[in-house]
């Protein structure tokens, strides 16, 4: 067998031995070395496909591997030709896909004519890299409540390696968050519930613990941490006066499930919510300048006029502007 065939062949072989094989019978039947059937064994993973050996399943002899689950891998020639043309132009339109996707997609490409290539109905800019078979390896560990070693990289750049029972996936545009259990602050004594950003995860290895089904409300979870708005401490009622050359843009767009918009008599509108003082709600507030003026709460609007305030002295000067900034002549 040739090399570039070896990984569909190996994974093949275990799906028609959910028993197992040994690595003699998998080197001989592949014609390839012990040391390349452990890696064919390490790239199925990367790939999200789960290979357990003794150290994950003792029931299994040393030197033995084994599918964690053989139904999850289909057979792509059961496909007819035009089922594979129809998933070909589907996926063609798809701008970012996850590297395990570019790769099934080339596989069905392999002795077949081409799509004729089409611009993507749908495209954002706000796309996140993963690294190869991560996106995949999390879907699993949520799926089999797998407990993960994750290594992540925080605001401050700084790499840290603990144990994590990953929950859910949260999509936030432009970013996923994995979200779960931090081991480390649990023993700690801390929340142990944890959002990580997706694309920050350094390295992400599943273990063979498992955890249990927790008692956790992910849409709760959700609304709670990453709607808009969202902040520490009670929700206040919050009152904003939009000018009339904003009001369409207020009236059209619901920003919060407690949104109330009231139109005046000169085409302004004051915008209501119900939610906690965050530095969100501020920037939202200044972002339209002149044309927003906060009625409630009082410090709310102390919190507005010192940011607004703080741009302007941050841009009156060069020296402003650049302030901060030093090269080796100095600071400029």
């Amino acid at each position: 067998m040739s090399r570039g065939s070896a990984l569909p062949d190996f994974i093949r072989l275990l799906s028609e031995n959910p028993g197992g094989l040994s690595w003699h019978e998998l080197a001989d039947k592949l014609g390839v070395t012990r040391q390349t059937v452990y890696r064919l064994r390490e790239k199925a993973q990367s790939q999200g496909i789960w290979v357990l050996t003794h150290k994950e399943d003792p029931s299994l002899p040393p030197g033995w591997f084994r599918l964690e689950n053989p139904k999850e891998v289909e057979d792509l020639f059961g496909l007819t030709r035009q089922e594979v043309e129809a998933l070909k132009a589907a996926v063609s339109r798809v701008e970012h896909l996850t590297p395990l996707a570019k790769k099934a997609l080339e596989k069905l490409g392999r002795g077949r004519p081409k799509v004729q290539a089409e611009e993507p109905v749908v495209y954002t800019p706000l796309a996140d890299e993963y690294p190869e078979g991560l996106f995949e390896r999390v879907v699993r560990a949520i799926r089999g409540r797998r407990t993960c070693e994750i290594t992540y990289k925080n605001a401050k750049g700084e790499a840290k390696t603990y144990r994590f029972d990953p929950y859910a996936l949260i999509a936030r545009d432009p970013h996923l968050y994995l979200v779960g259990a931090n081991h480390n602050s649990r023993k700690a004594g801390h929340d142990p519930i944890k959002d990580l950003r997706l694309d920050q995860v350094l390295e992400l290895r599943l273990t063979p613990e498992r955890f249990k089904k927790p008692d956790f409300d992910v849409k709760a979870y959700a609304q709670n941490r990453f709607r808009a708005f969202a902040g520490e401490g009670k929700p206040v009622r919050v009152r904003v006066r939009f000018s009339p050359e904003k009001a369409g843009y207020i009236r059209r767009t619901r920003r919060h499930p407690t949104q109330v918009v009231e139109d005046l008599p000169d085409g302004s509108v004051i915008w209501q919510v119900e939610v906690p003082l965050s530095e969100d709600l501020v920037y939202f507030i200044v972002g339209y300048g002149p044309h927003a003026r906060v009625l409630e709460p009082e410090e709310l609007r102390k919190r507005v006029v010192a940011w607004a305030q703080g741009t302007v002295e941050a841009n009156a000067s060069p020296e402003g502007v650049t302030r901060g900034v030093q090269n080796e002549e100095g600071w400029v």
